[in-house]
């Protein structure tokens, strides 16, 4: 786009930083950005991101517009999919649907993928750790054709047997394997065309459903203790009667076709994204059933089930001036997405009978928008973003067919949204510049399973309204980097996620109003040339102003406003990252690279009761790096939390806790040719 990063919270690795840093996946990155967590639990491919105090509910869309290559991944579920040979990865804050549409509310993350070279170039990694961890990576780049057509494939496989033990099966719960093909080519027959295709294939295959509860509630016929919301050794055990599992295969292509008309460019890019997600496992996370008098429940045990099928269509033009010396940039386009969403879900796989949820979702969207930066003066310059989507929604519910009526049930809706983005930026001298932005932000409505005491048929669309002060600035030679923000955003319709407890049915209600106030901080000292100190730090206060549970037969629920006033649940109250980095040059042809990262993430309230008995304290995770380039060779030695902290990813509102993953350490050698 044309609106410059330079006037948004943004944060940027490059190759080499992503390399030194060991960022593996999205929840990696997000450990060293302020005001941004991302963490998973129950099964792969469901994400809770966090940014900018803005949560991810489950079964919801992300916060996020996530963009790979320059194209929007419209399903969740591959939010957190390792990544590899990366060129660049990018957080850009603030509400960025001008951009990017809906559910970019919180902001985008952007991700580059290296592109194929003309010369040929080579490269293989193994690695081996603790918890039966190996993992291999292939990569391969070249030219087909000198200047003309080049290639890049690109192969990753890596196993994980466990740490966390199932005390009452004496086995590894989180384990996880994961395959990651990558095809690339790149076609340029003449300066004014050039065409990317790119084909991706991931097949994970993990544990599920592996919560932890108290070791009071064992052996009590299913009745639950409390449990304690910091975990220890002694009051936090996974004890079930099933070893979960969870699957999921992802088939993604895309064609970027770019045309140079002199003085302008056209860009197509069209691509299709196929996820397939199954999960099985324990659903009263216990050895025993919950007692809910049922011989057929009390023989068997409580279990559950679940499919969630996506695929997607996207197709996006964009019309963009190339001229450079000129006051005026600017772009316009055009996009159109369909997605097709299937999701069945069961409290017992061994009966359809059971069935909570059972239905298709359609979304079709189109939208226009256009963006331009216009310079004002030489350090003033002013930019625009404006994006209108029409978005249709239809919902095949074919749960009431399970239980006898003739047809399914068809619901419809249409969210109509225009999206603005308003920034000045001002060059206050070479080393400060001073940015000032309006944003608004939409993330879509939908329809839930039924209606029941905590939710209704659908959930409205949120709607949020962001303004932004930021400044960046470089002092010192350059040698120290301080950037700055602060925000304030007014949410309406804010969704949340709830369980209906006596079924489990899962659902999404809104607040009529909260808002989030807040601030960031990044910096990088460069204290000597051996020596670079990184240090990011944020808070967030995210308040619901008014609303609560909004379902029951009426629409109207008895208790609406209880949460009036409390902090919005799963959002952390602050975060930091310390990070200590250094580079030696040994000799000609060698070098060391060391990284040390201390990152703290502080009070989370679990639920929107904000009691204490689901609220976790602050806690801090270590991981270190070293790295050793001798010619083409290299060797790293890493350890991810090695203090071994224990602590929650998720702590649900049955008091059933994710625990996040003790110490690992190990080793990669790679050699390129």
């Amino acid at each position: 786009s044309t609106l410059s990063s330079s006037s948004a919270a943004s944060d940027v690795y490059k190759r080499q930083g992503i390399d030194r840093a060991g960022i593996n996946n999205v929840a990696d990155f997000a450990e060293l950005v302020p005001n941004m967590k991302l963490s998973e639990s129950q099964a792969v491919g469901v994400n809770f991101l966090v940014v900018r105090g803005i949560p991810q509910i489950r079964n919801g869309d992300a916060p996020v517009a996530f963009v790979i290559d320059g194209v929007t991944i419209p399903d969740p579920a591959l939010l957190n999919q390792e990544v590899f040979d990366l060129a660049l990865i990018e957080a850009v804050k603030g509400p960025q649907g001008a951009l990017y549409g809906k559910n970019a509310i919180g902001g985008a993350i952007n991700i580059y993928s290296k592109e194929p070279t003309n010369e040929q170039r080579n490269s293989i990694q193994l690695g081996a750790g603790n918890g039966g961890h190996y993992s291999g990576q292939l990569i391969s780049s070249g030219a087909i054709s000198d200047d003309k057509a080049h290639y890049r494939v690109s192969a990753k496989y890596q196993n994980f047997d466990g740490l966390l033990t199932n005390e009452f099966l004496n086995e590894k719960v989180d384990y996880s394997q994961d395959l990651n093909l990558r095809g690339q080519l790149i076609l340029t027959p003449s300066n004014k065309i050039k065409a990317t295709a790119t084909i991706q294939y991931i097949d994970t295959d993990a544990g599920a459903t592996y919560y932890a509860i108290s070791p009071a509630s064992i052996g009590t016929g299913g009745l639950l203790e409390p449990i304690d919301p910091n975990p220890n050794d002694d009051n936090s055990t996974i004890y079930q009667d099933q070893i979960g599992n969870s699957d999921m295969v992802n088939l993604f292509s895309s064609l970027n076709l770019q045309f140079n008309l002199g003085g302008t460019k056209l860009q197509s890019i069209t691509s299709y994204n196929k996820v397939d997600r199954n999960t099985t496992g324990d659903l009263d996370f216990t050895e025993e059933p919950f007692d809910i008098n049922n011989p057929f429940v009390d023989f068997f045990g409580l279990d559950q089930g679940e499919f969630n099928n996506t695929s997607s269509f996207n197709q996006e033009l964009r019309l963009s001036n190339t001229i450079t010396n000129t006051a005026l940039d600017w772009t316009i386009g055009g996009f159109y997405q369909n997605v097709e969403r299937d999701f069945y879900q069961s409290d017992l796989t061994l009966s359809s009978d059971w069935a909570v949820t059972d239905y298709t979702v359609s979304f079709n969207t189109i939208a226009l928008f256009g963006f331009l930066d216009y310079k004002l003066s030489d350090k003033l310059t002013a930019s625009l973003g404006l994006r209108y989507d029409k978005d249709d929604f239809e919902q095949e519910d074919r749960l009431p067919v399970l239980f006898g009526e003739p047809e399914p049930i068809i619901n419809e809706r249409s969210d109509n949204v225009l999206q603005p983005k308003l920034s000045l930026s001002y060059q206050a001298s070479d080393n400060a510049l001073v940015y000032a932005n309006y944003g608004r932000g939409y993330r879509a409505g939908g329809f839930n399973p039924q209606v029941t005491d905590f939710y209704n048929l659908d959930y409205e669309k949120e709607l949020s309204d962001n303004y932004e002060l930021g400044v960046k600035t470089s002092s010192w030679n350059n040698r120290f980097l301080l950037n700055g923000s602060v925000f304030y955003s007014n949410f309406s319709d804010r969704q949340q996620f709830a369980v209906e407890p006596e079924f489990f049915i899962p659902g999404n209600f809104n607040y009529a109003k909260s808002t989030i106030v807040g601030f960031e901080i990044d910096s990088k000292t460069r204290f000597s040339k051996f020596l670079d100190v990184l240090f990011s730090f944020g808070l967030v206060d995210s308040k619901i102003d008014e609303g609560g549970f909004t379902g029951g037969a009426d629409g109207k629920a008895s208790d609406l406003n209880e949460f009036n006033g409390n902090i919005t649940s799963f959002v952390p109250r602050t975060n930091f990252n310390l990070g200590l980095a250094s580079s030696f040059e040994l000799s000609d042809n060698a070098s060391l690279d060391l990284n040390l990262n201390l990152n703290g993430t502080g009070k989370i309230y679990w639920s929107d009761f904000n009691d204490e008995g689901s609220t976790s304290d602050g806690y801090q995770l270590l991981d270190a790096r070293a790295t050793l380039n001798i010619k083409k060779f290299s060797l790293t030695l890493w350890g991810k939390n090695i203090t071994d902290q224990q602590y929650y990813l998720e702590l649900d509102s049955f008091g059933f806790g994710w625990r996040g993953r003790p110490a690992t350490v190990g080793v990669t050698v790679g050699v390129d040719f």
